[in-house]
């Protein structure tokens, strides 16, 4: 009996890492351009309210879509719902990393990569939900919350090394 428990104990932490780490890149994702705004308008050769209209896209494409994205989960399983989420997040992840332009930025990161957060955000509440006893949630939410907040906090230091360090 204490093997099944062990592996109950191992599947949820599982789980739960998952879940926070998403909930920390979702976050980090709103934080981590601010410090490096100027370099990376001058990289793509646009000026800095572009940036900031990128930044403000993501965030308002993946706010006006989340009740739409906690809908999908609904009807096709917040699961699939979580892995869809991740696979146009890490597409517009990609596209970001690539992109030449300010066109390129605002299709990978405010529209793909806030279509994806939709879809995940949503998802996250509902699989701590389903996976946690409810005595366990508490905890569960807290850490998730927990690793939203860290990110808010290391999003500029990232932001800051990454544009200091690998350019």
């Amino acid at each position: 009996m204490t093997g099944s428990r062990d592996t109950a104990a191992t599947a949820s932490g599982v789980v739960l890492a998952v879940l926070a780490s998403s909930q920390f890149l979702m976050t980090l994702d709103s934080s981590v351009m601010n410090v490096s705004m100027s370099q990376v308008a001058e990289d793509l050769g646009t000026p800095i309210t572009g940036i900031q209209t990128a930044i403000t896209l993501y965030t308002l494409v993946m706010a006006s879509l989340m009740i739409t994205g906690g809908k999908v989960g609904s009807v096709l399983g917040r699961r699939r719902a979580f892995a869809i989420g991740l696979v146009v997040y890490g597409t517009g992840s990609l596209v970001t990393a690539v992109a030449p332009n300010l066109t390129v930025l605002l299709i990978g990161w405010s529209l793909l990569e806030g279509i994806g957060a939709a879809l995940i955000m949503p998802a996250i509440v509902a699989l701590v939900a389903g996976n946690f006893a409810p005595e366990k949630r508490a905890g569960a939410y807290g850490l998730v919350a927990a690793a939203g907040a860290m990110a808010i906090a290391a999003g500029p230091l990232i932001g800051g090394a990454v544009t200091t360090f690998a350019s």
